[in-house]
């Protein structure tokens, strides 16, 4: 008689004891809760101002607890000021993406505006305003944030006086229309804050265009052939 390790008829199979999902490494862990408590921290800034901020409110929104964000961020300012660099990174990489197409070149001015605009007609501007007027009476924050957006600004220029240059721009005139144009739409984000009309901005910001165009044309659009030295 041959002995048989199959079940006998009509007994279900014993289930195979189920897998565990792998337990996340503590640098995970780590890193999740920083994210959380970076993205909770905007979200606050946002709602009740850098004054109206507290650690607290911040720990509750992200769902930890506030000694979980003390491990990380050991005061308000250092956990707003790495909010709003981590924020100011995303706006880097996005301006890249901008900047490394095949339209970028065509159209430098347009599409540093088009940048620009995803900036400060947005919450990443309106977030770091809110620290920086603070910061004007506050040093230590004031040392602390303009790293940030020195970094954030400096990298973001290099970027795109290469594609006013690849366009055929010179120098030159590259920082000329980069920082006209920075300076204007910067201006124009101030006064949206308190009166919201895209569509104004929009025309004006398409005459600007034109101004440039006019001012410093370009022979043979998108190529660098033509263009004098000054």
């Amino acid at each position: 008689m041959t002995l048989s390790n199959a079940p006998a008829a009509g007994v279900p199979a014993a289930r195979a004891p189920a897998k565990r999902a792998p337990r996340r490494s503590q640098e995970d862990r780590s890193r999740d809760a920083k994210e959380r408590l970076l993205s909770a921290t905007i979200d606050v800034l946002m709602r009740r101002g850098y004054n109206g901020l507290t650690t607290k409110e911040v720990a509750s929104t992200a769902g930890l607890s506030n000694g979980a964000l003390m491990h990380h961020y050991a005061n308000k300012a250092e956990l707003v000021v790495a909010a709003t660099s981590a924020v100011y990174d995303e706006c880097i990489v996005r301006g890249q993406r901008i900047a490394r197409t095949a339209e970028a070149v065509k159209k430098p001015i347009e599409g540093f505006i088009s940048d620009s605009l995803s900036v400060y007609f947005d919450w990443p501007y309106l977030a770091a305003m809110e620290v920086i007027m603070v910061a004007r009476t506050d040093e230590e924050l004031m040392n602390r944030i303009k790293p940030v957006m020195e970094y954030y600004r400096q990298t973001t220029n290099a970027l795109w006086l290469e594609v006013f240059k690849k366009a055929g721009y010179t120098p030159k005139q590259a920082r000329t229309i980069l920082n006209l144009t920075l300076n204007m739409t910067r201006g124009m984000a101030v006064n949206r804050i308190w009166q919201h009309d895209d569509a104004y901005y929009q025309t004006l910001l398409k005459e600007w265009v034109k101004i440039i165009d006019e001012q410093f044309p370009l022979k043979g659009a998108g190529t660098k052939a033509g263009r004098a030295k000054d």
